[in-house]
């Protein structure tokens, strides 16, 4: 398939300039805001396309948007919701009208990708505002085929992100079909594509029945500078989990009940907006579960020195899941952390590569139990090896691993 990048750059920019789509917002998509500081560290000029939600990350995603027009970033921020307007039932209407097309005859292009995402629609009326980009990088299925079609319209290169396993994610065998024949007639189309995590490129190479040359594996690894050295702890056993919410589907509700073994002997710190019900049904009376609220991702990372075992539960919800390297697994182990990690295929292929970093478990209420009392048995052990584990893993970094992704832009 031919590649969409055009034959000269365009020259009318004194800076390359990046334009970023993406159908999320800043604050649930730190790959994306790790990218743009990315391109603003190393002299390109960023324009974004992305949306808005009126939900609990409004208020962080307008600290980062203000943050990033203080370094003269250009955004197009679309409404989500019905605060679009029409603009947004039109694209809701569209969507359904196109997934019951899809249930009857193959669709392709324009017609394919607004039955994957209603989005689409309103990236495509957005796109008709930006004038030039010599570069145009997606994130997020839903706008794949706007950068395609920026790409080709602004005469530009175009490169593609994908951070989770996109046709493994949910149940709907449906929109997974839909979503694996539009990342098979659009990546191989792309400049570059670059990839979250081992997994999710091999089963997405798997799917496409081709590589490209310059598909790359970008680990999700954080900037060095937000970790600090461990603590010398002392007391209990300390443990940690954050994300963004506090509530079930997460692995949470198999292990909470054993900590009531482990009063004054163990502690689990938990970080997010915690669910009611949640709370009420799982969490209340267990007094060596402590709740704290979401802080910014410096200040947790530079906190997580105070903990001695970082908690990384992965349900093996859908295969995505079990592809798929989370952040809060790099964020123990660059924090010098060690892991407790359920047995997801992504989870051990890369702690296998890490001896003596962490340990595998069960996501089953009796076997985490004795896994829990085997790390309290060598408590000092795990406290004693934070500075190796800390020092050992320092090159990990995502200043290292951005290097990948500047390599291709140049």
């Amino acid at each position: 398939m031919q590649k969409l990048k055009s034959k000269q750059q365009n020259t009318t920019h004194q800076l390359p300039h990046i334009l970023f789509i993406s159908t999320h917002n800043l604050a649930s998509n730190p790959r994306l805001v790790k990218e743009m500081q990315l391109a603003l560290d190393n002299g390109f000029t960023v324009e974004v396309i992305c949306f808005r939600f009126r939900n609990w990350s409004y208020a962080i995603n307008h600290r980062l948007l203000d943050s990033f027009r203080a370094r003269a970033v250009k955004f197009h921020c679309i409404e989500a919701g019905k605060e679009g307007g029409m603009g947004w039932f039109f694209s809701v209407l569209y969507e359904k009208y196109y997934r019951l097309a899809a249930r009857i005859y193959k669709l392709k292009g324009y017609k394919l990708a607004m039955a994957v995402s209603r989005r689409n629609y309103l990236l495509i009326r957005a796109l008709k505002k930006i004038k030039q980009a010599d570069r145009v990088i997606g994130h997020n299925p839903g706008a794949l085929y706007a950068t395609a079609f920026a790409a080709k319209k602004l005469k530009a290169s175009a490169g593609f992100d994908v951070e989770d396993y996109h046709p493994g994610e949910g149940h709907d065998i449906f929109l997974q079909g839909l979503t694996r024949q539009f990342m098979q007639e659009l990546l191989p189309a792309m400049d570059y594509v670059s990839f979250a995590a081992p997994l999710i490129r091999e089963a997405v190479k798997n799917d496409v029945g081709m590589e490209g040359s310059n598909w790359i594996t970008v680990m999700n690894y954080f900037p060095a500078a937000e970790f600090v050295a461990p603590k010398n702890i002392e007391g209990p056993l300390q443990l940690v989990w954050f994300s963004q919410n506090i509530s079930g589907g997460r692995g949470l509700e198999y292990i909470l009940p054993v900590f009531k073994n482990f009063t004054g002997q163990i502690e689990l710190h938990l970080y997010g907006h915690v669910d009611e019900s949640f709370y009420e049904t799982h969490v209340k009376g267990i007094e060596n579960v402590l709740l704290h609220k979401p802080v910014p991702q410096k200040e947790l990372h530079s906190g997580l020195s105070s903990f001695d075992i970082g908690l990384a539960l992965e349900p093996k919800k859908d295969l995505n899941n079990d592809l798929a390297v989370s952040n809060k697994l790099l964020a123990y182990l660059q924090a010098g952390l060690f892991v407790l990690a359920t047995n997801t295929r992504a989870q051990k292929q890369l702690l296998n590569s890490m001896a003596g970093h962490g340990n595998i478990t069960e996501l089953e209420t009796r076997a985490f139990e004795n896994t829990l009392q085997e790390l309290l048995d060598k408590k000092e052990d795990i406290r004693s090896g934070a500075t190796n584990r800390f020092e050992k893993i320092k090159k990990m970094c995502w200043e290292e691993e951005s290097k990948k992704m500047i390599r291709i832009w140049a």
